[in-house]
């Protein structure tokens, strides 16, 4: 693997991706395409997987549940086939506790607390989010790394073998 950053997802994001109409939907695309290669590890939540069916990621919107009609999609998100990596985060006492550390010094909402007590705990560089009161605090909690937080930005990642092999493409025989 090229790369080991460990990008976090939270629910608004596997929402916002499997609604596929968010203005970041591209940059989602190439994430999971890099993903799907082994080129980047992704990290959630274990409560991810049961939120992301009913979930409100901005302000004032109304919660959206996904059909059962999009089941085989949202298996395939949390039951990743080689290379790719998903690492869920179990919801252990430490990661409790440090989500209620989070809604006591930051007034931070339980489950959002419990994504960025998650996005620490699995070591992540990058937390992909469109929740706004989550964005605000990009660059001012985690450890080592400092986690960064934005909306899904991602710029495809190759492979060594892929940069090597279109270099012997462009060499003349």
């Amino acid at each position: 693997m090229v790369s080991s950053k460990r990008v976090y997802w939270d629910s608004c994001t596997y929402l916002n991706y499997l609604k596929g109409n968010h203005p970041r939907h591209p940059h989602m695309l190439a994430l999971l395409k890099d993903w799907e290669v082994g080129n980047v590890v992704l990290v959630t939540s274990a409560l991810t997987i049961a939120e992301v069916l009913w979930v409100r990621c901005e302000p004032g919107q109304v919660r959206q549940t996904l059909p059962r009609s999009r089941e085989k999609d949202i298996l395939s998100l949390f039951d990743p086939k080689l290379p790719a990596e998903l690492v869920l985060v179990e919801l252990n006492r430490e990661t409790a506790e440090a989500a209620r550390d989070f809604i006591w010094k930051r007034g931070i909402k339980p489950k959002d607390a419990v994504h960025l007590s998650s996005a620490i705990e699995g070591k992540c560089d990058l937390f992909h989010t469109s929740d706004i009161n989550l964005l605000k605090l990009t660059e001012q909690v985690g450890g080592n790394p400092i986690l960064k937080i934005v909306e899904p930005t991602w710029e495809s990642q190759q492979s060594m073998t892929e940069i090597l092999s279109q270099v012997e493409r462009k060499q003349p025989s």
